[in-house]
């Protein structure tokens, strides 16, 4: 039922985009960047950067009253957006290259980015734990091996890419933020829009991120994706209909 109805939303949206005016499609995914950005330091619930203030970051490049570390995380994931719409817009294939390429644009600043972690690592309060650290090569073939060979729809495969980064954890820091700019790279690299899971939905989020860790059920997280996209096209309509 919400594969139909998104189907339609995204077939009304590539009919009517042609006709929206440039400078309306450009503040609608400005917008949605620092929206994007904001959402994904937030979730984890280590940046308290607000909305508003992340619009005045994006403007000033600064702000007085918050940690450097915290602006940074949130520039950086601008920065990391922007790489990844450009590697979809030149129709780039998603690499390990890239992937890495992402991974040193979100820690930029903060700690070296772009190395798979020599450690291991353990996440507290969740049954399942991360592969030792020696798999994480290994692991990692066999995950971008699969992505090629992806037997789904495209929201299953964005899914499944986010997944997967997930379960692997093959970073220090920044596995989340860089799993879910994968996935979006997929999504739209699909003709779908680009999505942000906002604090509010982080409960959802990670108990079907769990899930799938545990059992490899993944159809929870393409239920939750599918319902956000559908409120994403919901939200870029009523936009366009506003401006």
């Amino acid at each position: 039922m919400e594969k139909g109805l998104l189907e339609t939303e995204k077939k009304h949206l590539l009919n009517i985009i042609d006709d929206v005016k440039e400078e309306v499609k450009q503040k609608i995914s400005k917008d949605f960047s620092i929206k994007y950005a904001h959402d994904a330091v937030s979730i984890e619930g280590k940046n308290s950067i607000t909305l508003d203030e992340a619009y005045t970051l994006n403007l000033a490049k600064t702000l007085t009253n918050r940690s450097e570390c915290e602006q940074k995380e949130l520039l950086n994931h601008l920065k990391a957006y922007e790489l990844v719409l450009n590697a979809v817009n030149q129709d780039k294939p998603m690499t390990e290259e890239l992937l890495k390429d992402i991974h040193q644009v979100l820690l930029d600043g903060i700690m070296a980015g772009g190395l798979y972690r020599q450690v291991n690592v353990g996440l507290i309060g969740k049954t399942h734990q991360p592969p030792d650290h020696i798999k994480v090569y290994d692991r990692m073939k066999k995950y971008m091996a699969r992505l090629d060979d992806f037997e789904g729809n495209a929201i299953e495969l964005a899914c499944y890419a986010h997944l997967g980064i997930s379960k692997i954890h093959p970073f220090i820091d920044g596995n989340g933020r860089l799993a879910r700019l994968v996935m979006n790279y997929y999504l739209m690299k699909h003709n779908y829009l680009p999505i942000s899971i906002s604090t509010d939905q982080r409960n959802a989020y990670f108990e079907a991120l769990d899930l799938f860790k545990e059992t490899k059920d993944m159809n929870p997280m393409v239920e939750f994706i599918t319902s956000l996209l559908i409120k994403r096209y919901n939200e870029y309509n009523q936009a366009i209909e506003n401006a």
